[in-house]
């Protein structure tokens, strides 16, 4: 990211979702993670520790270890001397996000149609089902939340729990790819429509098939960022 003003200052913070029932640094990372993939904090806001912690009413030490994590997730830039910034969105760190989810939730998919295990397929299309009931009243936080309950079903019943762990990671680069389709062209379905294109090939039972699907849906977020890049949007870093 390039080096930021001095000028840059930042907004109101948005109301953070706090969990009380956890410890402080933990409360402090999950709020502000949560605002930053959701684009409710914007990539290149200008953040300090003071202004959070007084939003979270505690002290500036979980703040401070909550800020070294989101760090090193690449969600915050930290500049010496100048201040922390949430970070653009980075092309190239996408690229690799889609990489590493169309191999792996592609393999996932594949090995789902050629099992075929009527616990997957129910949670799945039950999944699909709550996803069609959330668009359509236009309930963005509901459909995202399955979107990632769809996924990680493919994982979970398998078994695949290593798997799961690495996609999450990668997960993390796209989030806001999501919600930025979302935001910039009000495509709250377009993951329900792949999700059954998926879904369905996985009970054709043709694991090619499922593989494709996977890939194809994966492989939105990338073209849509490389499009938005092209027009130079201001919350994607220039390569």
């Amino acid at each position: 990211m390039p080096r930021p003003s001095r000028a840059a200052r930042p907004p109101q913070l948005p109301v953070l979702t706090i969990d009380r029932t956890l410890r402080a640094p933990e409360q402090v990372y999950r709020g502000l993670r949560e605002a930053i993939v959701t684009l409710a904090i914007a990539p290149g806001t200008a953040l300090s520790e003071g202004d959070v912690a007084e939003a979270c009413s505690i002290s500036r030490t979980p703040v401070r270890e909550a800020f070294a994590r989101l760090s090193e997730e690449q969600l915050l830039d930290v500049f010496p001397n100048l201040g922390t910034f949430v970070s653009l969105i980075d092309p190239q760190a996408v690229a690799e996000a889609v990489t590493i989810r169309r191999l792996l939730e592609g393999e996932a998919a594949a090995s789902a149609a050629a099992n075929a295990e009527p616990a997957l397929l129910r949670e799945m299309s039950e999944t699909v089902a709550r996803h069609e009931q959330a668009v359509s009243r236009g309930d963005a936080a509901g459909a995202y939340a399955c979107d990632e309950a769809f996924h990680h079903a493919l994982f979970a019943t398998q078994k695949l729990s290593q798997m799961w762990q690495s996609v999450s990671r990668a997960r993390t680069h796209l989030q806001r790819v999501h919600h930025l389709r979302i935001s910039e062209r009000g495509a709250l379905g377009d993951a329900l429509e792949q999700h059954r294109l998926v879904l369905a090939a996985i009970e054709s039972g043709s694991p090619e098939a499922a593989r494709a699907a996977m890939a194809a849906h994966i492989e939105a977020h990338g073209r849509f960022l490389s499009r938005a890049a092209g027009l130079k949007h201001p919350y994607i870093r220039a390569t």
